[in-house]
């Protein structure tokens, strides 16, 4: 990628380059089914940073600003100017619930950064998850409007076009009903006993983020942890034998992407029993880490190899 994709000020994508990658994601969305979000965000009362401390002081906010964003984004995630004050954020196979804690964790970090010239900068989001067949025009819109509602309403908080949860909702500090993992028809690869675990991954993790949330005592919440790494081991267990059945070519790097999740799980555990867990850490791992990257891309290399057999009674059904 050249010069030409990049704005000269921030060095993030400009506008051309942001809307050429978000048409991909929507034409992937299309193709797939693949959820993707996008995040608008748009810093608070910027001109008068601009009139009171000169353009340069300006400049250096909105470097900083970026700064923080490429800290809370994921290296999935897709990042752009898009005009002055304004930037975008596309969220590839993310839902309404991933994108509303990454705009909230940028939120919060940006509020509290420490600027040379000792004012506070904050911004307010507007966030849209993509509906079928949507054009790319009013999929930006929604997020737009978003984001002009979370400014009308006060600022340094965000808002999202909630169609599918029926009303619109407001969120100014982080709020539990954010945190679950929600299971999409689109998941499924169409294997029982594949579709099964990764539901009772989505059902294990649920159950503990609300433990968490709800302060149940410690010695239950432990307990939970040790069934989730329990349905985690034996669902690798089970898709290794899949493997097998299958032959799947690339089973040997899987395997080791198994491996290296149960460690995270036992140090989450270890963080937990530490009293050092954090309720958006836990969240990360399950949403990122176990759901995003594992369920929705790792594994999805395998599954052309599950279309292609003959019969699924070859396969193994159960673990």
């Amino acid at each position: 990628m050249g010069q030409a994709d990049r704005d000269p000020l921030t060095g993030v994508w400009n506008r051309g380059r942001m809307e050429e990658r978000a048409r991909e994601e929507l034409l992937r969305w299309t193709r797939y089914g693949h959820p993707v979000s996008l995040v608008f965000a748009d810093i608070d009362h910027f001109k008068k940073v601009n009139d009171s401390f000169g353009h340069a002081i300006g400049d250096d906010v909105l470097k900083e600003f970026c700064g923080i964003v490429r800290r809370c984004m994921r290296s999935t995630d897709l990042f752009g100017r898009w005009g002055g004050e304004e930037f975008v954020i596309v969220l590839p196979n993310s839902g309404l619930t991933i994108a509303r804690l990454l705009a909230e964790r940028i939120r919060v970090e940006l509020m509290e950064h420490h600027f040379a010239f000792a004012e506070s900068i904050t911004a307010s989001f507007g966030i849209a998850e993509c509906r079928p067949r949507e054009s790319w025009e009013s999929w930006l819109a929604r997020a737009d409007a978003a984001t002009y509602r979370a400014k009308n309403n006060g600022r340094n908080q965000l808002a999202w076009d909630a169609v599918d949860e029926g009303s619109e909702v407001m969120l100014g500090a982080l709020d539990a009903r954010i945190f679950e993992l929600i299971w999409r028809k689109q998941y499924e690869c169409g294997h029982q006993g594949v579709d099964d675990q990764h539901r009772q991954l989505f059902y294990s993790g649920n159950d503990l983020l609300n433990a968490v949330i709800s302060g149940r005592p410690k010695a239950e919440i432990t307990a939970m942890i040790e069934t989730l790494l329990g349905d985690i081991t034996e669902h690798f267990y089970f898709e290794e034998a899949v493997f097998r059945a299958i032959g799947f070519p690339d089973s040997d790097s899987h395997d080791a992407i198994h491996q290296h999740l149960l460690g995270q799980t036992a140090e989450l555990k270890k963080s937990y029993e530490q009293g050092n867990l954090a309720l958006g850490d836990l969240f990360n791992f399950l949403a990122y880490d176990v759901v995003v990257q594992h369920i929705l891309i790792e594994d999805r290399k395998y599954f052309p190899y599950l279309q292609v057999m003959s019969s699924m009674e070859e396969l193994p059904l159960q673990g």
